[in-house]
């Protein structure tokens, strides 16, 4: 079976256990994660079935909605509640239209620097195994993008929380977004709840509970929906599934959706792949997966 499931993934819940739990149901088929989610977080998992795995990086590229509540006036050095507390400072001064005002500067690409608890690799091992062993880790800034910051419930004066969501691209850490706000207000800040509502067209409140007894499986073809696509006749089909450039002006429909890079889906009715631009209008071949 080649498919994919969405997995509503609790808080203090690991990715991985929700792989494994989804690996047991259904009869150790091949199953894989899309992009994880920190055990402090909580919502959707894209799981990836069979062959589809090899869709993996393309579904990583997909632009992701996150719901947090910010805490401002402690900091901590995961940049979440999870971590030990290592600033404390008052937030009675707290500039609200600053703040606000501050928001807009975050849309677009920006440069951000991830927490140094993170599953980043950094010469080969993960960051966080080397903060946590006590050792140093100086974590690079890279470019991350949003696309859009909304306030769901404005600043708190009593408590020191807001609550935002943010759709953003991929490699974008809320975290980091936390720790920076808390930065630009002079008194820190870090996420105090964190969910992932979204993935692409993918929704969490469609999610399976990891406990659920039957999980609801979902084609290559809803999959699909979220790319710019074309989609191909019987002919182009064959060729493209042999191995062979087919060109782009033969596609039977094509679909506006999310670009990856170089790629372009292509869709046939017995299988769903990727391919990249060949230079004069041909498409070449680069990942096929049956749509069985």
């Amino acid at each position: 079976m080649n498919a994919l499931i969405l997995i509503n993934k609790p808080v203090d819940f690991r990715s991985s256990q929700c792989v494994g739990i989804a690996r047991r149901k259904l009869a150790k088929l091949k199953v894989g994660h899309s992009g994880t989610l920190d055990s402090t977080a909580s919502g959707l998992l894209v799981l990836l079935l069979g062959h589809a795995t090899r869709f993996s990086e393309f579904v990583m590229s997909l632009p992701k909605v996150y719901k947090t509540q910010i805490q401002f006036g402690i900091e901590t050095n995961t940049y979440d509640y999870s971590g030990d507390v290592i600033s404390e400072k008052s937030f009675e001064d707290f500039d609200e239209k600053f703040f606000y005002d501050s928001l807009f500067s975050f849309s677009g690409l920006r440069l951000q620097t991830p927490p140094a608890v993170s599953a980043i690799k950094i010469d080969g091992q993960a960051a966080y195994k080397l903060a946590r062993s006590g050792q140093e880790v100086e974590m690079k800034a890279r470019p991350v993008f949003f696309r859009n910051i909304k306030i769901l419930t404005p600043f708190d004066k009593n408590s020191g929380t807001v609550e935002l969501e943010v759709s953003c691209g991929r490699g974008t850490y809320i975290r980091s977004l936390a720790h920076d706000l808390g930065k630009i207000m002079g008194c820190g800040a870090h996420v105090k709840k964190l969910e992932r509502s979204a993935v692409g067209n993918f929704k969490v409140e469609d999610a399976n509970n990891p406990d659920d007894k039957i999980y609801k499986i979902l084609s290559l073809s809803e999959l699909a929906e979220n790319f710019t696509r074309i989609k191909v006749g019987s002919r182009d089909e064959k060729s493209f599934m042999n191995g062979m450039s087919i060109l782009l002006n033969h596609a039977e429909e094509f679909y506006r959706g999310v670009n990856v890079k170089n790629f372009i889906c292509v869709e046939g009715e017995k299988f769903l792949g990727f391919g990249s631009y060949a230079g004069y209008d041909y498409i070449k071949p680069e990942v096929i997966v049956p749509k069985v």
